[in-house]
């Protein structure tokens, strides 16, 4: 299994000031094999912006592992600077301009660089070193002798580059990197790697980031929001992360419509790239989750509307969310209290004799059984007629891209 793992670097004074996120073999407890670095960077990003940065790292800056073609998306100034570092891990540097001028507005945002696995004799490395702020140098495999290596850091230090020897596995590895007066520290010797969480990402419908850039060309903020709205895991995200990058407002944003508007056109454009990067290593199997969660919303609203109006918008969220145990791994109640979502749905996921709760558990009914029997039960319930009942099936299917029947 995959997951991403959290490593702390050390101080000279043994105390933590960074940690590298990055994708691991739960079993192996190293890179897994025939894994795209692309793919590992999206990842990685994709928790951050799910769990919020600060919450991540504890409070400390973390370093994400970023292939050189991956800047060239420049999505990364949607992440806090403070608590976001890049570290750059590219075995061939592309000497194109597009690079370099990512790179430029990176630094210009205040993003701090760090260079891994680096050697003068990179000549690929040099013309961004002047950038960087950072070098990491492995202690175990680098081309230098010892002698070399004390002159290296040395040149490093004189260059104003703070130098982190990493991969210390003994005591006498740790005494080692101390000698070559490195700035900080990391390896299994001082801490073994950490899972902050396993690696399933949360995919999106590839119509949702068609929709989305629908809008954003046509400058339509409604467009947006109404495409946001329609994925499970689009709104999770965009919920999660506004809320991380405002968590100072001490006030928790709990629609898309504000989410967006605090955002505006020009991040949801780079938003809509972190959606394009994680529906690109969609899984198909996927597609019928989603495509039940908006069944489930569509028709909760439908319902509601039939039922009780006043509760279509908060059906339409618990529609949306009632799957989420399996496709974010958490129960929809919780994930309803960490968006803050109204409590009404909190409680509906766990009391189905609420009004919400009725109409959850009419949805699920009908979902399951959509025999005439079925439908003319339930419409005698919620006081309907069968026609309109079965009219709200069959537009909650096809508003959610299931063939009608």
């Amino acid at each position: 299994m995959r997951v991403v793992a959290r490593q702390p670097i050390f101080d000279r004074q043994g105390e933590i000031c960074f940690y590298e996120l990055f994708l691991q073999d739960r079993i192996l407890g190293r890179y897994p094999a025939g894994i795209d670095p692309l793919k590992a960077t999206s990842i990685v990003t994709d928790l951050i912006l799910e769990l919020g940065p600060e919450k991540v790292g504890n409070g400390k800056m973390v370093f994400i592992n970023v292939p050189a073609i991956f800047l060239e998306a420049l999505m990364f100034d949607l992440l806090p600077q403070k608590f976001v570092g890049i570290e750059l891990v590219e075995h061939r540097i592309s000497d194109s301009e597009n690079l370099f001028e990512s790179l430029k507005k990176l630094f210009k945002c205040g993003f701090t660089l760090c260079i891994d696995d680096f050697g003068f004799e990179r000549i690929d490395y040099l013309p961004i070193l002047s950038k960087a702020q950072l070098v990491k140098i492995d202690l175990k495999n680098n081309p230098y002798k010892q002698e070399e290596l004390f002159e290296v850091v040395s040149i490093l230090k004189e260059l104003k580059k703070g130098v982190i020897i990493k991969n210390i596995e003994t005591t006498e590895d740790y005494e080692y990197a101390q000698k070559l007066e490195a700035d900080f520290f990391q390896g299994v010797f001082l801490a073994k790697p950490i899972i902050v969480k396993d690696a399933r990402t949360m995919s999106f419908l590839r119509s949702t980031i068609i929709q989305i850039y629908e809008g954003i060309k046509s400058d339509n903020t409604k467009w947006i929001i109404q495409a946001v709205e329609k994925d499970l895991g689009a709104t999770y995200k965009l919920l999660r992360f506004v809320n991380a990058l405002y968590q100072d407002n001490n006030k928790t944003i709990t629609s898309v419509e504000e989410a967006v508007s605090i955002l505006g056109i020009e991040n949801i454009v780079k938003f809509a790239l972190v959606l394009a990067m994680s529906d690109f290593f969609l899984q198909e199997k996927s597609n019928a989750l989603w495509q039940r969660s908006l069944f489930r919303a569509s028709l909760a609203e439908k319902l509601a509307q039939i039922f009780k109006k006043e509760l279509s918008e908060k059906a339409y969220l618990m529609g949306l969310f009632s799957l989420s145990l399996e496709v974010l791994g958490q129960r929809p109640a919780d994930v309803a209290r960490s968006l803050g979502l109204d409590r009404d749905i909190v409680v509906a996921f766990e009391d189905r004799l609420t009004p919400l709760g009725f109409i959850l558990s009419m949805v699920e009914l009908l979902e399951d059984n959509t025999d005439a029997k079925t439908i003319h039960r339930v419409a005698k319930i919620v006081d309907s007629s069968p026609e309109l009942l079965k009219s709200a099936l069959d537009e909650a299917k096809s508003e959610s891209g299931i063939l009608a029947g």
